[in-house]
């Protein structure tokens, strides 16, 4: 059964379809955000390897040290920032399958948004840049940015649009509905910050608990584990919400773009 609404919805009816979309999705997602969790790993097992190479058991503060950008630092980032991106696409693509009625499998994900992961992966990086230099001018294009652009893994995955297309289409889906598209972002985001809190104060728990069951030289490392197996869990529950709500705006606010279109055809056409 198609979950994709057939007109605009209220901001209640958005938050319905997303809840709705998650239910439907959340397990068939498992291997596939697994696969996004193992794709942000590089950057963990660079810090495990320099942990390791320094001998940050015996001394942690000169691990901490060791843990500054250098080229090893950026190429581990760079990757998990490219595999993310291509993970990312192929999750939404499939749920947008799934919310379609039906669904397409992992490997069909994975081949249709590798064609579309450089268009994604420049996108992103645009989108960082857009969202830094808004906050840097008064905070407050910063925010209008970091919304009206934010659904660029739509335009860009389900458009086909290139990098600037992408951002410029999903600033043209959101313009006109921005205080409305803002109130449905604050309550689902506000919902994974919960999730984010719990996460955080279960590491602050448990971190000082190894400091006498591992040994005080062992907290880093332990720290750092901790941190990636309860970053797995949550992540299984998060990113398919996060999805979720981004597919459902998406869906939302392009059937009110293409009725707007639609009255403005028909209006030329039939002057007053």
């Amino acid at each position: 059964m198609s979950l994709k609404p057939a007109q605009p919805q209220s901001i209640g009816g958005v938050l319905d379809t997303t809840f709705q979309l998650y239910k439907a999705s959340v397990v068939k997602m498992i291997p596939l955000t697994l696969l996004s969790l193992l794709a942000a790993s590089p950057v963990y097992i660079y810090y495990i390897y320099v942990f390791i190479k320094v001998g940050g058991s015996a001394n942690p503060a000169a691990a901490m040290a060791s843990f500054g950008p250098g080229l090893g630092y950026w190429l581990s980032m760079g990757l998990t920032f490219v595999l993310s991106q291509l993970m990312l696409a192929a999750s939404a693509i499939r749920m947008n399958e799934i919310g379609a009625g039906s669904d397409a499998g992992i490997g069909t994900a994975l081949r249709t948004a590798l064609p579309r992961l450089p268009s994604l992966a420049i996108a992103a990086l645009l989108y960082t840049i857009a969202f830094a230099v808004g906050f840097l001018l008064l905070i407050i294009p910063g925010v209008i940015f970091s919304v009206s652009l934010l659904l660029f893994v739509g335009t860009c995955v389900f458009d086909n649009k290139g990098p600037v297309g992408s951002l410029t289409a999903s600033h043209r889906l959101v313009w006109g509905n921005w205080w409305r598209t803002s109130a449905i972002l604050v309550v689902g985001f506000i919902l994974l910050l919960v999730l984010y809190m719990v996460m955080i104060l279960l590491i602050s728990i448990v971190s000082p608990l190894a400091a006498t069951a591992v040994g005080p030289g062992n907290v880093l490392v332990f720290t750092l584990i901790i941190g990636v197996v309860v970053g797995a869990l949550m992540g299984l529950v998060m990113t398919p919400f996060y999805i979720a709500l981004m597919l459902a705006l998406y869906w939302d606010l392009k059937l009110r773009k293409e009725g707007a279109d639609l009255a403005g055809r028909v209006g030329a056409l039939n002057p007053a």
